[in-house]
């Protein structure tokens, strides 16, 4: 009796879509990320870009380099720089250092400060300029000379003028006869200005806040008080009883 020979299975049919094996033997990573990259509306991540032509890189810091400028008088310089930083000057007329001057820019030492600073004033005094470069203390600082200052004190002196509403003159009162005043005692005092007009007169240098021997903040009053209203020191306040004059 003939053996009946088995017959093997059926291959199954070649898959198709993303299950089908790829044709040309895979897609590289390449391939993968450009389409990926179409898929999502992206620039492909692996092209080479286009160089900017329109692009300008530009050094943000002080260009010390005379060349290229034919306006001498705009010229930017170690010159104009520090005429530039004396003009504005530092708070409360205070001198400005060759060292510090020296410290913004690039390549330039201290001597060389003291050497541009005469030469600006030997410039304003050959063109008698109202205003002049003038060493002081450790620095130098640009000033009107004596003849022109009565002027600038004119200026400087209603700059100075301080308005006053009746609740900070109350504020004032209160603390310069009682002070170091806490805030709280202010209230007993019979004071009850907000402590916005607090931080106002405490801004325009007229009160301090204090802490002292670790208690609370005490308010007491600045040297502007005393320069504002006229007295050499507080044992020249009158008396809180005597008559207004």
């Amino acid at each position: 009796m003939a053996r009946l020979k088995k017959t093997p299975p059926a291959a199954p049919p070649p898959s198709t879509g993303f299950t089908a094996a790829p044709a040309d033997g895979g897609l590289s990573i390449d391939k993968l990320a450009q389409a990926f990259a179409a898929m999502m509306g992206a620039p492909d991540p692996h092209t080479t870009a286009e160089p900017e032509a329109d692009v300008v890189h530009v050094d943000a810091s002080p260009d010390l380099d005379d060349a290229g400028d034919d306006d001498a008088a705009c010229r930017v310089s170690p010159l104009t720089i520090l005429e530039a930083l004396l003009f504005v000057g530092l708070p409360g007329g205070k001198p400005l250092s060759s060292r510090t001057v020296a410290g913004l820019m690039r390549g330039v030492r201290p001597q060389e400060i003291d050497d541009l600073a005469e030469q600006l004033r030997r410039r304003y005094l050959a063109d008698n300029c109202p205003y002049e470069v003038a060493a002081k203390d450790d620095g130098w600082v640009m000033r009107l000379r004596p003849e022109f200052a009565q002027f600038g004190n004119v200026l400087e002196a209603k700059a100075r003028l301080v308005r006053l509403d009746a609740e900070s003159l109350d504020v004032l009162a209160a603390v310069a006869w009682n002070q170091p005043v806490p805030r709280d005692k202010l209230v007993e005092l019979g004071c009850d200005a907000g402590p916005a007009v607090l931080r106002q007169l405490v801004r325009r240098g007229l009160l301090e806040l204090v802490h002292e021997d670790g208690s609370e903040p005490c308010y007491r009053t600045a040297p502007k008080f005393l320069e504002l209203f006229k007295l050499d020191s507080l044992t020249d306040l009158p008396s809180p009883t005597d008559p207004p004059q």
